[in-house]
């Protein structure tokens, strides 16, 4: 089903395609959304704007499109695939709670997170430590005697609303004229900001407005610097 979405997509879209629906894939969202990482509004946002809207997703943007107008029409094309599968990964994650202990499966997500920042900024170390191998791991770690699973619609709307804004972040980012941008500090905030949420899900207290002050700094920077 995915290869049949990909042939209806040009290359460009394609390619946004996947960067956007890696957190998807991975595990990553699920988790978070079972975790109780996305709450509220701050939190949708925080995670809307660096696991799917991050410098992975601009770069591919800003590379794959000759225009705004044409990188508008990129967005709205992946855009009903991104909420779909986002609705997918919600009914599914009820499943998660019923079979997995959660603080296990926590630090696991934590991991996941920082070593996605590690892939931002392009660290060595980061291919040691692959984002799916770190999910399979944390959640074979944390399995544990299921009883009955019952679907829940209780995930859909914060799975909805976060790629919802994920959608409409990266729709805005196309107003932007890229020439005038360095992606090098967005990558740079972005990757900050995961390691925000990833230490977040070992128990460190951190302010959810932090990881947005930070993200728009970086925002800020990239245009002053070019």
């Amino acid at each position: 089903m995915f290869c049949m979405v990909l042939d209806f997509l040009d290359d460009g879209a394609q390619r946004l395609l996947l960067v956007l629906c890696l957190p998807l894939v991975d595990g990553v969202f699920a988790t978070l959304l079972v975790t109780g990482a996305i709450q509220t509004f701050s939190d949708a946002f925080n995670v809307a704007l660096t696991i799917f809207t991050g410098a992975g997703a601009l770069a591919v943007l800003y590379s794959s499109a000759e225009n705004g107008r044409e990188a508008r029409r990129m967005v709205r094309q992946v855009a009903p695939f991104l909420l779909g599968g986002a609705v997918l990964i919600a009914l599914i994650a009820p499943v998660f709670a019923s079979i997995f202990y959660m603080e296990r499966l926590k630090y696991a997500t934590g991991l996941a997170i920082i070593a996605i920042a590690a892939h931002i900024l392009e660290l060595d170390i980061a291919d040691k430590f692959p984002v799916p191998a770190i999910i399979v791991t944390g959640m074979i770690v944390s399995v544990q005697t299921p009883s009955a699973v019952t679907p829940s619609l209780e995930y859909v709307v914060p799975a909805l609303g976060t790629t919802l804004l994920a959608a409409t972040v990266l729709y805005a980012a196309t107003l932007l004229d890229v020439d005038s941008m360095d992606l090098d500090y967005i990558r740079r905030g972005g990757a900050l900001v995961l390691c925000l949420i990833g230490v977040s899900q070992f128990g460190v207290s951190v302010p959810s407005e932090l990881g947005l002050a930070v993200l728009a700094a970086s925002v800020f920077i990239s245009l002053r610097k070019s």
